[in-house]
């Protein structure tokens, strides 16, 4: 995958993180995802993109991260259900937001994105398109680690 193309994934995970919740994001060295069985995300907000480019894109991250998150971003909630609700409504829309923000840095790109769909559990599994490789950057926080995972090509 071209780095013209993770470079706004990088840049728009870090700005977000920043922007939000005054965290600094360290992104680590991205890695090719294959074959994964086993892994530390318990949330994972996915979207699809279609246009110029097709794929997914992922933002995947421990429970104790989205926890901290909230209670960074000031948001109270009065049961234990709505706070769960709304942890997972955040992590759809901060995938929603690094997808739209690097695919406006894709210059010269058609993009259209999907709404998020979140997925949770321990050892959860994405079945990802074999068409393409998912390329995983790994982030750490003072908070906690997280990933993004790209997967998507030119049309």
């Amino acid at each position: 995958m071209d780095v013209t193309i993770i470079n706004p994934f990088l840049s728009a995970t870090i700005n977000l993180f920043q922007n939000m919740f005054s965290i600094d994001a360290q992104a680590g060295t991205p890695y090719l995802l294959e074959g994964e069985i086993k892994h530390r995300w318990e949330i994972s907000g996915i979207l699809g993109l279609t246009g110029d480019y097709q794929g997914l894109v992922g933002f995947r991250l421990p429970r104790l991260l989205g926890d901290k998150m909230l209670q960074k971003s000031g948001i109270t909630t009065k049961t234990e259900e709505d706070r769960l609700d709304t942890v997972y409504g955040m992590i759809g829309e901060m995938t929603n937001i690094i997808a739209g923000n690097a695919a406006s840095a894709i210059l010269s790109a058609s993009i259209d994105i999907s709404p998020p769909v979140v997925v949770r559990g321990e050892n959860h599994q994405i079945a990802w398109p074999k068409t393409m490789p998912v390329v995983a950057i790994p982030f750490t926080t003072s908070c906690g680690p997280f990933e993004v995972d790209v997967c998507f090509k030119h049309k």
